[in-house]
């Protein structure tokens, strides 16, 4: 035999020697478990895949596999989503299918496809609307270009629309996030209206909290909280999320 051979010969030694070894294991497992007749004809003649299977099946919490299925689901699902509107917009390239294909591209992380998209609408008699620039603003803060986010906000706050929008919210964080904490919390001090403004107003408690005005967030919480406890129907099951978050923050607080 030649060296080359005998460097074949030995390499194959010395990658099926773990193989065997865990072939081995998986065989005295399925015995001890009572799952020869299962699982012994795939262990044999596929070792790598059989084990492999085996390992997968005996040894995974199930709870973990669960959860990576489900997030396997979610990516295919999602990625069949955004295929789907983009290729509404190849079909049908419209204000519909540009803004449907944007929202898209934000959920995935797609920053500079979305915003192309929403430029593109931001033509003619549009070029000034608010929503569409509100839009545009809560992609410019996800993808931390604050100033360019910022930019926006002072166009739109002359805007009706934009008083009490969500989108008040990321300006005011993207004024702090660019060092412009005064100007935030001006914006926040604004949103603080009593019996209204839920969400705005647990965005206010959190930027106090980041702040460290602690004993004001506490304030303002127990205030929203003692709201929330007169709510009936239809308006605490609207704000049902705001009030479970706001509940676990107060916790937080009392407990830190």
């Amino acid at each position: 035999m030649g060296d080359s051979d005998n460097f074949l010969f030995f390499g194959m030694i010395g990658l099926y020697t773990p193989v065997l070894i865990l072939q081995a294991y998986c065989l005295f497992h399925a015995y001890q478990n009572n799952n020869v007749q299962r699982w012994v004809w795939l262990i044999i003649f596929l070792p790598g895949i059989g084990c492999a299977i085996y390992l997968y099946q005996n040894f995974y919490n199930r709870q973990n596999i669960e959860s990576l299925a489900e997030g396997v689901k979610h990516v295919v699902n999602s990625n069949y989503k955004l295929e789907q509107l983009e290729k509404a917009h190849r079909l049908s390239d419209n204000f519909a299918t540009k803004t449907n294909l944007a929202a898209g591209y934000a959920t995935f992380g797609r920053y500079d496809d979305a915003i192309a998209l929403y430029k593109e609408c931001m033509q003619g008699f549009m070029a000034d609307d608010p929503t569409l620039r509100m839009k545009l603003l809560r992609v410019y803060f996800l993808k931390q270009d604050f100033e360019a986010c910022i930019g926006l906000g002072y166009q739109l706050r002359s805007e009706k629309l934009f008083q009490y929008a969500e989108e008040r919210i990321v300006f005011a964080w993207a004024l702090h996030s660019a060092g412009k904490t005064a100007e935030a919390e001006g914006e926040f001090a604004a949103m603080d209206k009593p019996s209204s403004n839920h969400k705005h107003r647990l965005e206010y408690c959190k930027f106090l909290l980041a702040t460290e005005r602690v004993e004001t967030a506490r304030e303002k919480l127990t205030l929203l909280l003692d709201e929330f406890g007169l709510m009936k129907g239809p308006e605490r099951k609207f704000n049902s999320d705001v009030y479970h978050e706001a509940k676990d923050l107060s916790f937080k607080i009392k407990t830190s």
